[in-house]
């Protein structure tokens, strides 16, 4: 595959795969309608010029969407032994449609961000000014807020039109909700990135990298840790795509 080069090459190329996803019903499309919608209006706030560094922020966006493609295109070749653990439980997951869209859609953010993120924020530099850096990196928090709403509408247009109704998973769903704070994964990703900034030589940049993929791990985990048992997941499922309880309970018969 072709590196990104500009953002509108990234919104045009997560369209493309979330429709082919899509289209053999293949659940990784779940978290591609996220990071479209994402990247999308980052592509529009760079264009503002938005940011005290835009040209900066349009690097880091680039280099972020970047490692994502690195790690589709060594999952689709067999090439595990690449791919860090975070994305392999996520692709996995989604693939084989295990999980409920809410873990299809964590898992990629969890992957993308605790994993990769402090890799882009290496590649694209957070010197010389890293509190300039830093204040760019924290206005992208305001983005994602803006555009919460809509992907939020748009997942569940497409994927779980019954999320609303959802109740009697209330437990298990609040339980992988709670596993998993963007802001909180974002922060952490810029320390990440300002260690391996520090990191004085080889030994201490490979202990870094492996606190990286091991916490990008361990949260995969954790999203996938509430042990419904399978009525219970096929109920939420169910209910995820809008069936309503009475079909629901013939279908059990």
């Amino acid at each position: 595959m072709t590196r990104f080069q500009v953002l509108d090459e990234v919104v045009a190329g997560l369209a493309e795969w979330e429709e082919d996803f899509r289209s053999r019903n293949d659940r990784r499309c779940v978290f591609l309608t996220l990071y479209g919608t994402v990247s999308a209006e980052m592509r529009d706030r760079v264009a503002r010029r938005a940011f005290e560094d835009p040209d900066w922020v349009h690097r880091y966006a680039v280099a972020f969407a970047n490692f994502y493609r690195q790690a589709l295109e060594d999952f689709e070749a067999g090439s595990l032994s690449r791919l860090p653990m975070s994305w392999r439980l996520s692709f996995e997951t989604a693939r084989d449609g295990r999980g409920l869209v809410l873990q299809d859609v964590l898992l990629g953010v969890n992957a993308h961000v605790n994993n990769d993120l402090p890799y882009a924020l290496r590649e694209v530099s957070i010197d010389p000014d890293r509190h300039a850096r830093y204040r760019d990196h924290s206005a992208v928090n305001a983005v994602l807020g803006a555009v919460t709403e809509r992907a939020t509408l748009r997942l569940a247009s497409l994927y779980a039109p019954g999320l609303a109704g959802m109740d009697e998973c209330a437990g298990e769903v609040d339980e992988i909700a709670t596993a998993f704070s963007l802001e909180v994964a974002r922060e952490s990703a810029w320390e990440s990135a300002v260690a391996l900034a520090n990191a004085r030589g080889d030994d201490e940049r490979k202990r870094v990298e492996r606190l990286i993929g091991s916490r990008a791990s361990v949260l995969g985990r954790l999203l996938l840790a509430p042990s419904l048992s399978p009525t219970t997941r096929a109920m939420c499922r169910k209910l995820e795509s809008g069936t309503g309880w009475l079909a629901f309970a013939q279908a059990l018969k």
